[in-house]
């Protein structure tokens, strides 16, 4: 939901435009609308260029690689205040009393007041946008700081020294810090933001209700430090990360930074850098792909391997397990110390330092104690090639480059870091479910909160829950649970938060009204961005995804993941309430040995299901992708149906909705037979159109309306049967209940599509023709044989995402052969939606 991103070396460089593409580009998928980039040279001059379109479009067209700059703010816009117009593009350069460029993500919810506001205070707002709002106000609050600057500097002064920083701020930096704190205080709405002045050193960011990451590092360009609404983006510079929390501002210039609190009394601190705990992979598009839809689908069975290797303790590490734990604490302080090595400008540096914490008596005698166990051994020798899977593989893998001698301690560093981590995951595997027994023993209720694909989860979980550990719980997006259930909430409440960015904006507005109103509740959460505000501030603990970074915007390797957790988290839970003591520890009872296997075997069965059944679905994706509008009916899986739905909507725009399969018999039925789904208002305008192109001068007063009145066949030709998708477990009741609404449907007008294992008496009814239709189609995709009704939802989850995919590229093509200009159909970015919704 748009985003800001900004960068600060010591000097100016040529390369700064270069590096600001790179990062806008970065971006696109949080905001293609427009895009705009603004650098502050060595003379102090602001240079703002920007334009609607999309960063990789944009940056190109206005040449923004070839500027020049030591300070750089840019941002992508998905338009929510203004029009997508080139003057309501960020970032915004105001000067009606100091001169200042900034640019902000989320939204000011009180612009119109404010707008007039600042008029009275002699403010000229150029834009409808709420983007120069917020840079107007810290410009108006600057400019008076300046006239009269004796009590604010006093009193951040004093703030200064209560924090005792080892270095004082200079006073224009002091009195900006002050400027932005009453804008802020002005400021209604949720947002982040990154403004500069050029006579102040430095650029000041805030973040106050939207997402906001920064990060330190060195390149070829010297010292820097980056800032951006996507970690991902702060990740590809540097793995460094500033810590500084919601309602709290960021001053930094290349080397150096302060953390000032937004609202309240002043406070000033300079947190200690802190590594992020995300591995930066998959950023990249495989050539084998053309869209990042399609590499993400196809990279969810491997990411199966990352989910066991974590979730679960491996059996051939078990003879050295002892070992690290008895060395935990010092080896834990070993690789944070190697973790912080990222910092160091260049090679030789990197190497001592690297040498000082490994080259000890101590750490060669842990190395050769490791060595002595048979299996240990094994993974040592088979890791010295670089095969690094922990956290630290992108710089372990730099070690190597630059100490190709020492691989054997890296090999170590890797099996250890990737010990520590799964370590803390069964831990907090086992702390859920102990909360999850405890919840059920005192009566209390389970809430799975989530928004968009991560509430589909939500309901497939229940689906797990439910049937396999017989314990209800309750799914809901963040709306429906404050409606219905907030008021309702007890102290022995359980509430698991899902949500992939970790920063989605409703449901950030529903844990913290939880910790306020009912603070005994507990909150764990399960995301793939660990560093994000939900796992690191309103969660008790929480669960990682790790799937790596998603880049297209819809939803689908993060998707299978969560599904995946859950069926673990539920299979646990059963276990659990079946008297299995070790159920969710690192042990290795015969539960949690086939948990692991059947979790493991679900890497063959996607793989499977995409490989044999990608020609099947190609041929329903061309019967589909021109269809305006289509059912997917899930028996006992509306999860499942409604997120094969969301696929359709958010990457074909082609309208799709997803429904239990006997709900639909209760009035969306009526969709069957003869239907206007299509625009009878378009058609007739199109003939106009069409009649006066035409210029025939015994046409010239005839209407379309006309026309189709005289020619009732015109109309009778648009109607077909309407295409309904089935989705069917196996499971006897299931396909009973499928079997006979697949025959009550068909009759009444509907074309079949069917997703299911295989089955004869399915097929039968799949098959058959109805009596008196022969345009009647039908389309059986068979998927795997599983004979599990949970299972089958790993597989039909990654056909319906093909599909959708295949649909999207199809129509996207017919489109541009079309010239069709801005249809906003795209597999990686369709129009109108976004990656993170950080806005009310």
């Amino acid at each position: 939901m748009c985003g800001i991103v900004s960068l600060i070396y010591r000097e100016e460089t040529p390369a700064m435009g270069a590096e600001a593409s790179e990062l806008l580009k970065r971006l696109e998928y949080r905001g293609y609308d427009s895009t705009g980039a603004s650098f502050i040279d060595k003379d102090k001059t602001i240079v703002v260029v920007k334009k609607v379109g999309a960063p990789s479009k944009v940056t190109r067209e206005l040449k923004i690689p070839s500027y020049k700059g030591q300070r750089f703010i840019g941002q992508v816009r998905w338009a929510t205040y203004g029009a997508v117009t080139d003057i309501n593009c960020q970032p915004h350069h105001v000067r009606c009393k100091h001169e200042i460029v900034g640019a902000h993500n989320g939204n000011i919810s009180n612009t119109d007041v404010l707008k007039k506001s600042l008029a009275l205070r002699s403010h000229n707002v150029v834009s409808d946008n709420d983007g120069e709002i917020i840079v107007h106000l810290v410009e108006d609050a600057y400019a008076a700081n300046r006239a009269a600057p004796g009590a604010v500097l006093a009193g951040m002064k004093a703030a200064c020294k209560a924090a005792a920083l080892s270095e004082a701020l200079p006073d224009d930096v002091l009195l900006m810090i002050d400027a932005i704190r009453k804008a802020e205080a002005e400021a209604e709405g949720s947002y982040a933001a990154a403004v500069s002045d050029p006579l102040v050193p430095g650029v000041f960011a805030i973040k106050s209700g939207s997402s906001l990451y920064a990060g330190c590092g060195s390149d070829q360009n010297g010292d820097f430090t980056v800032v951006s609404s996507d970690l991902t983006s702060v990740l590809t510079k540097t793995r460094l990360l500033i810590p500084f929390s919601e309602g709290e501002g960021v001053w930094y210039t290349e080397n150096r930074y302060v953390i000032f609190s937004l609202h309240g009394d002043i406070r000033l601190s300079v947190p200690k850098l802190k590594r992020s705990k995300l591995n930066v992979r998959d950023t990249g598009l495989d050539p084998r792909y053309k869209y990042y839809m399609e590499q993400e689908i196809f990279s969810a069975p491997a990411n199966i391997e990352e989910l066991a290797r974590l979730y679960f303790g491996d059996p051939a590490e078990d003879a050295f397990a002892a070992f690290f734990e008895r060395i935990a604490a010092a080896l834990e302080t070993a690789i944070d110390a190697v973790g912080a090595l990222s910092s160091q400008a260049n090679d030789r540096d990197f190497a001592k330092a690297y040498a000082a914490i490994t080259g000890t008596p101590v750490f060669a005698a842990w190395l050769a104690s490791f060595k002595e166990y048979p299996s240990a051994a094994i993974l040592l020798a088979g890791k010295k090639t670089g095969d690094y899977r922990s956290d630290e593989a992108q710089l372990l893998t730099e070690l190597a480059r630059v100490c190709p001698d020492r691989r054997e301690e890296l090999a170590f560093l890797d099996i250890a870091s990737l010990w520590r981590k799964r370590r803390e995951v069964l831990q907090k595997c086992g702390m859920f479910t102990d909360l999850v027994n405890k919840t059920r023993s005192t009566r209390g209720t389970i809430y799975i909160i989530a928004s968009g694909t991560s509430y589909h989860a939500a309901l497939i979980a229940s689906y797990f829950f439910g049937g396999m550990a017989r314990m209800p719980v309750f799914p809901c997006n963040p709306g429906m649970f404050r409606s219905a259930y907030m008021n309702a909430l007890s102290d022995g409440d359980l509430v698991l938060a899902i949500s992939q960015s970790g920063e989605t904006k409703d449901l950030v507005d529903i844990l913290q009204e939880i910790a306020e109103k009912r603070p005994a509740v507990k909150r764990v959460s399960l995301v793939n961005n660990e560093n994000s505000r939900i796992p690191q501030e309103l969660s008790d603990f929480y669960l990682p995804i790790l799937c790596g970074p998603e880049t297209a915007v819809a939803a689908t390797k993060s998707f299978v993941n969560q599904l995946v957790i859950l069926y673990i988290l539920a299979a646990r839970a059963c276990a659990a309430s079946a008297g299995d003591a070790s159920a969710g520890a690192a042990s290795f009872g015969t539960p949690e040995r086939e948990l692991r296997s059947t979790v493991l075997s679900l890497k063959e069965l996607l793989f499977r299901t995409l490989s044999a059944n990608a020609g099947a679905l190609d041929d329903v994706a061309k019967s589909l992708y021109l269809r305006s509008s289509v059912h997917l009916l899930g028996t006992g899986l509306i999860g499942l149906a409604k997120e094969g739905a969301l696929k359709i909507r958010e990457v074909v725009l082609n309208h799709a909705e997803g429904y239990d399969t006997a709900e639909f018999k209760h009035g969306p039925n009526t969709i069957l037979g003869k239907n206007t789904v299509f625009s009878l208002a378009e058609i007739e305008a199109t003939i106009d159109s069409m009649l006066k192109t035409a210029g025939t001068p015994e046409k010239a007063d005839i209407t379309g309306h006309e026309l189709l009145k005289q020619r009732p066949d015109l109309i009778e030709s648009l109607f077909s049967d309407y295409p309904l998708v089935f989705i069917c477990p196996p499971d006897e009741r299931d396909i009973r209940i499928t079997i006979s609404q697949i025959h009550t449907h068909k009759i009444r007008g509907a074309n079949i599509i069917l997703f299911a294992e295989k089955n004869a008496d399915l097929e039968l009814a799949v098959r058959g023709v109805p009596a008196g239709n022969e345009r009647y189609r039908s389309s059986y995709i068979e998927l795997p044989a599983t004979g599990d009704r949970y299972l089958f939802v790993f597989a039909a989850t990654v056909a319906l995402q093909y599909l959708a995919f295949r649909m999207s590229e199809l129509k996207m093509q017919y489109l541009d052969e079309l010239k069709v200009a801005d249809h906003g159909v795209h597999p990686d970015a369709p129009k109108n939606v976004s990656k993170s919704i950080t806005v009310d």
